[in-house]
C-alpha cells in the first residue's frame, strides 16, 4: 500500500479522486455521506456526487427540493461530507458552505445533463418524508417503465434542485499498515489556496 508523505500529493489526490468519482458510478467516493444540522441536531444521508470543480472548490449533487436537507441548508448553509474507501483505507471529511439552486441556469444545466433514469425519482407528486401506510416509492406507474425517457420525467422538473458546496476544509485520514496518519487543509482566502499540515489521527 502506498504511503503519501507530501502534503501537496495528498491534496491533489483528494481532489483527483473526487473528480473521478463524479464520472465513475462504481467509485468509492461516488456515494458520499452528506451532513446538515436541524434544530442543533446532526442529520446524515447518502448522496450521489454528480459534479466536481477543483478550481472553484465545489462539489454538487441533485435532490428533491422538498426534502428536509434543503430546508436545513437554507437555514444554516453549513454542511459536511464524508467518504470512505475500504480498499485503500482512506477517509476524507469535507466542510463548507452550501447553496440550493432550483429555477436557475445551474439547475437547468444539470437537469439536461443527467440521464432520465436518474431523474425519475422527482416525478412523484408526493414529497419525501410523507407518511404512508405501506412501503411505497411515491412514483407514478408512468415513470416506472423501461427505458425512462426525458418526456417521462418532465413532470419532475419543478421538484428538482441542485446543491453546491464550496469546500473550506479537507480532513484526510489514511489507515496504513506502517502507521495511521492524517492531514488537514484549510482554505485561506487571502492566499486563495489551501494551507495544510499533518495532525495526529
Amino acid at each position: 500500500m502506498d504511503r503519501y508523505t507530501r502534503l501537496d500529493t495528498v491534496r491533489t489526490r483528494v481532489w483527483r479522486r473526487l473528480s473521478d468519482a463524479a464520472d465513475q458510478p462504481g467509485h468509492p467516493y461516488r456515494t458520499l455521506t452528506f451532513g446538515t444540522a436541524q434544530n442543533n441536531t446532526p442529520h446524515l444521508r447518502t448522496v450521489i456526487l454528480r459534479a466536481v470543480n477543483r478550481a472553484q472548490r465545489r462539489l454538487a449533487f441533485h435532490s428533491d427540493r422538498r426534502a428536509q436537507k434543503i430546508d436545513d441548508i437554507q437555514a444554516t448553509g453549513q454542511v459536511a461530507w464524508l467518504g470512505w474507501d475500504r480498499e485503500t483505507a482512506e477517509q476524507v471529511r469535507l466542510h463548507g458552505s452550501a447553496t440550493v439552486h432550483t429555477d436557475d441556469a445551474v439547475a437547468d444545466a444539470m437537469w439536461e445533463e443527467e440521464d432520465p433514469s436518474s431523474l425519475d425519482v422527482y416525478a412523484g407528486a408526493t414529497a419525501p418524508g410523507t407518511p404512508v401506510d405501506a412501503p411505497d416509492d411515491g412514483l407514478d406507474a408512468s415513470v416506472q417503465s423501461e427505458p425512462v425517457t426525458r418526456a417521462d420525467v418532465a413532470g419532475g422538473r419543478p421538484y428538482f434542485a441542485v446543491v453546491r458546496t464550496v469546500i473550506d476544509e479537507i480532513d484526510w485520514l489514511h489507515l496504513h499498515p506502517e502507521g495511521h496518519y492524517r492531514a488537514r487543509f484549510t482554505y485561506d482566502p487571502a492566499a486563495e489556496a489551501f494551507e495544510g499540515g499533518w495532525i495526529i489521527p
